[in-house]
């Protein structure tokens, strides 16, 4: 670099997206405003323990960030939010007096709630009382006690580790609504996602692919195995959880560009990838996005 050019956050940043090979590492998409530049990452609870995916670009991005944003707030809900959010899975969260899940399940489905109930402590009764809804966030915060990741994926722990003390951590959604739009969706999309979710709680090869395929950045993997599979199986759900929540994602990053603090976007890899992914969603925006 010539004597006299100051390197700055943003310029060292783009050096080290640069840097990294393609399809290489998770991959890191920038998009640079006029006063602010905006790093998109994808996370997901499966990132290999080996920890090679924390690279010197994620690094970079999380200590460049002013602000790190995360699709919820990031830990476990606060106290009033969770109340509220218990009392709705209280009145709503339970099917009507004689009905059961198990049911309504697969052969295959039945046989691992009752061993997904076993393995995680939970009441198999109480779980076959409950609608799928319910029954899946059960069995996933079951899951992500018994893994360690209640309080954020390694990844998201990894960014706020590097990013300065003095981060603001925000939200693009709240998890009160994100229950609404989850209940809103048709019982026969709750239960492929609920059959889907245990699928991969019950055979460890399923998540390990992922996270090895997240951590090299192979998106072609990723699109294949959330973003089409939802798509297909479950076109309300893929609608409301994915789409019309990428579009608010996609506003909120506008704005974030327009302004003044650079951010560090946190968000499900599955949310990034293919033509409906939200980086693709920004550049129909106008915006210009480097990365895949």
């Amino acid at each position: 670099m010539p004597t006299g050019i100051k390197m700055t956050a943003g310029l060292a940043l783009a050096m080290a997206i640069h840097a990294v090979p393609a399809h290489a590492d998770p991959a890191l998409w920038r998009v640079a405003g006029p006063h602010a530049t905006v790093v998109i990452a994808g996370t997901t609870p499966q990132a290999p323990a080996d920890g090679k995916w924390k690279t010197p670009a994620l690094a970079q991005a999380a200590a460049s960030a002013q602000e790190v944003w995360f699709v919820t707030p990031f830990g476990l809900p606060g106290p009033f939010t969770g109340l509220r959010m218990l009392a709705t899975m209280q009145t709503k969260g339970y099917l009507p007096d004689g009905q059961r899940l198990s049911p309504m399940l697969s052969a295959e489905g039945r046989a691992r709630l009752a061993r997904l109930a076993q393995r995680y402590g939970l009441n198999l009764d109480r779980l076959d009382r409950m609608t799928p809804w319910n029954a899946e966030i059960n069995v996933q915060l079951a899951a992500k006690k018994r893994d360690g990741t209640i309080q954020g994926s390694p990844m998201e722990r990894y960014v706020l580790s590097q990013a300065p003390r003095s981060v603001s951590k925000k939200a693009l959604d709240n998890l009160e609504d994100d229950l609404k739009y989850l209940i809103s969706t048709p019982q026969s999309e709750q239960i492929y996602d609920l059959e889907v979710g245990m699928r991969r709680d019950d055979d460890p090869t399923i998540n390990q692919k992922y996270g090895e395929a997240w951590a090299a950045g192979d998106e072609t993997y990723i699109e294949r195995e959330r973003e089409d599979l939802l798509r297909t199986n479950a076109p309300a759900t893929y609608h409301i959880l994915q789409l019309e929540a990428r579009q608010r994602w996609a506003a909120q990053i506008a704005k974030l560009v327009e302004g003044s603090k650079n951010a560090l976007v946190v968000v499900d890899a599955a949310n990034l990838v293919g033509q409906n992914g939200l980086a693709a969603l920004l550049r129909k925006r106008g915006l210009q996005v480097e990365g895949p």
